[in-house]
């Protein structure tokens, strides 16, 4: 299986700390709302009423849950529905992208 790595860091995407850095260097003064744990299903930000909001990768986050959790993949869709989407979010939750 290979791993894709980071042009910046050179690290494995799941381990990189760039997406992160990345959208804070952007978002600059302005407060973001990260999901712990899956900085790889960052896909970017977006911008709501002036206010930068990080966007992630429904699939992506549900993957790593199986991957990295060992999640059959009903169980990881409960859990993200659950835990993740359904938890209660400071002001600016992040946007969640689900692909069609």
């Amino acid at each position: 299986m290979r791993m894709n790595k980071c042009e910046k860091c050179g690290e494995s995407h799941g381990s990189c700390g760039c997406r992160r850095q990345f959208c804070l260097d952007v978002a600059g003064d302005d407060a973001l709302v990260f999901i712990e744990g899956h900085d790889d299903a960052i896909v970017g930000l977006a911008e709501i009423e002036g206010e930068p909001r990080l966007v992630y990768d429904r699939g992506a986050i549900v993957q790593c849950l199986m991957r990295r959790d060992g999640m059959d993949e009903d169980g990881a869709e409960e859990f993200f529905e659950y835990n993740i989407q359904g938890s209660k979010m400071s002001f600016s939750p992040p946007i969640i992208l689900r692909a069609c």
